[in-house]
């Protein structure tokens, strides 16, 4: 990506994605938006996914309920009120390609390297024990599908929401609302 991760982003840099050929998603929260740049090339399958839940509206009216501060904020196709919509696209393969650093957008899964859905994080940091470190499992790595190129500030502000501890993570006290468009 030709952009840091949303550091210094302009207003009018989502344009010059567009005349590059580079297609983005908006996350719009109470907050604030975050602007995300699709790695095609490096996840295909992942990015198609996305834009098909989101074109559906599928992540409409759900939210982003966990935030880890200098860790990540995630959301995906929970509703506010903690019920989980089935994803329509079905279970993903694992597309390792990127490294998570800090403003990439990585899908969630669970130990099955092939079982991720409509769950996805953002990167507060960079996070090297989500990177490819072994040959099973967690060790494989997550897929990095996007890049955070406006609105890092949303995200990190979302993560210092008021939060309690469920099951080791740190979920918000109030979920955070979310409705994605695209811009391709």
């Amino acid at each position: 990506s030709w952009a840091s991760a949303g550091a210094g982003a302009r207003p009018w840099d989502h344009l010059l994605l567009r005349l590059l050929g580079m297609s983005t998603l908006v996350v719009k929260t109470t907050h604030g938006d975050v602007r995300i740049e699709f790695q095609d090339s490096s996840a295909p399958a992942h990015c198609s996914a996305v834009r098909e839940l989101v074109r559906q509206g599928a992540y409409d009216g759900c939210c982003i309920y966990r935030a880890e501060p200098s860790f990540v904020i995630q959301g995906g196709l929970r509703e506010p009120g903690g019920h989980v919509r089935p994803c329509p696209t079905g279970k993903l393969p694992l597309e390792y390609g990127l490294k998570n650093t800090r403003g990439t957008v990585t899908m969630a899964r669970w130990d099955d390297p092939n079982s991720a859905t409509g769950e996805w994080f953002v990167n507060l940091s960079n996070n090297e024990n989500l990177d490819r470190t072994g040959d099973s499992g967690w060790a494989l790595g997550f897929t990095v599908w996007g890049v955070v190129v406006a609105g890092m500030d949303v995200a990190e502000k979302i993560s210092g929401l008021p939060a309690h501890s469920q099951s080791g993570m740190r979920m918000l006290d109030t979920p955070v609302t979310i409705t994605m468009v695209l811009e391709d």
